[in-house]
């Protein structure tokens, strides 16, 4: 047999995955404020809904192929058809199923940056040599609209709220970016929840067939244990997206939980409002020892230590305690920590810590 490494294709041999944030080891004593998940538990009702999946015997028969309960769901909250929801094995899937879909040899893929560091690894994932083009934000973090407008591409990528900044871009400016480009616009909606409400764009789907947006219950519905999300965009785009995804990629435990914490809306709201409140007291402390904290309408808050402060040794100095935030360490994010909302204790914890290192 040859060597392993000649039978590999080569575009996979120098290739660089996707590194998502550090997972330690939980105790007791773990603050984990580096992943943007939620610090409170999912819906109560999510209990009786498994058990009654096990007592009725379901799991020795395949899940529904399009999470139809799910779809119908997601597809009445917004008015529109089921079959412009596609619900996939978390966020993830539904933007690698785009890329999948869209991308030939040698198109171009424009992003902001900083933003969600997945597009770039996906452009080398799909081995269709892709040009990845990002344009940097404006120095206020605000996504620089008409920079992105001369980089004409196949695929625009954006998160919004972005990450790992947080900064929710206005509607009048990301519709003015959807109109005037000639691919497909992704807005990337993990975050969308925490801004408030009536701020998706899902709605400009009926308005812009170039628009589609994904979805995800790992942040807003505290499912991150789960997978699953959505990609919402016009009836045609997804029948060609739908053909990608694997046969069950969603098994009936995760749309049973997801669709009973869909449906649970008081408890959500009332976690999501808590988040909230946590945050806005979390940015007014930070700011108080001299952080600098733009406007975060996310789960997170991007911060910069005041100056002679290392956001990397702060960093690590956390992480020796136990309590773990997040550090990029390249561009514009080098000069700043990201930090997940925690819960009121959790927070107290991590401010009394950052007061001690200066």
């Amino acid at each position: 047999m040859k060597e392993l490494k000649t039978l590999i294709r080569k575009e996979l041999v120098d290739f660089s995955p996707y590194v998502p944030g550090e997972q330690p080891p939980l105790t007791q004593n773990t603050i984990k404020l580096n992943t943007n998940e939620n610090p409170y538990p999912p819906s109560p009702k999510i209990e009786t809904a498994l058990l009654d999946v096990v007592k009725n015997g379901v799991l020795r028969k395949y899940p529904n192929y399009h999470a139809e309960g799910l779809q119908t769901a997601i597809a009445d909250e917004y008015h529109l058809d089921p079959k412009q929801i596609l619900v996939t094995n978390g966020s993830d899937e539904a933007i690698r199923l785009l890329f999948q879909a869209l991308i030939s040899q040698g198109d171009v893929v424009v992003a902001p940056e900083p933003t969600y560091s997945y597009y770039p690894v996906l452009c080398e994932q799909v081995m269709m040599g892709a040009n990845y083009i990002a344009v940097p934000v404006k120095e206020n973090l605000e996504l620089d609209i008409d920079a992105l407008l001369k980089e004409q591409g196949k695929l625009l990528c954006f998160a919004n709220p972005n990450a790992p900044t947080g900064i929710l871009e206005s509607k009048e400016n990301l519709i003015k970016l959807i109109s005037n480009f000639q691919g497909i616009v992704l807005s990337d909606e993990a975050y969308i929840d925490f801004a408030g409400e009536n701020k998706s764009l899902i709605p400009e789907i009926k308005n812009h067939p170039n628009l589609v947006v994904t979805r995800t219950f790992s942040k807003s519905y505290a499912l991150a244990g789960l997978r699953v999300g959505y990609l919402v965009g016009n009836i045609e785009l997804i029948n060609w997206i739908r053909k990608l995804k694997d046969s069950y990629n969603v098994g009936i435990l995760d749309q049973v939980v997801a669709l009973t914490s869909f449906l649970d809306k008081d408890y959500f709201i009332e976690k999501r409002n808590l988040v909230i409140e946590e945050r806005e007291s979390l940015k007014k402390e930070l700011e108080k020892i001299g952080y600098f904290v733009p406007n975060s309408r996310a789960n997170f808050l991007f911060c910069k230590p005041k100056v002679g402060q290392s956001p990397e040794t702060i960093y690590k100095t956390l992480k020796e305690q136990n309590i773990h935030i997040r550090y990029f360490g390249t561009g514009i994010s080098k000069n700043f920590i990201r930090i997940t909302i925690g819960t009121k204790e959790e927070n107290k914890v991590l401010l009394e810590a950052l007061k001690k290192i200066g």
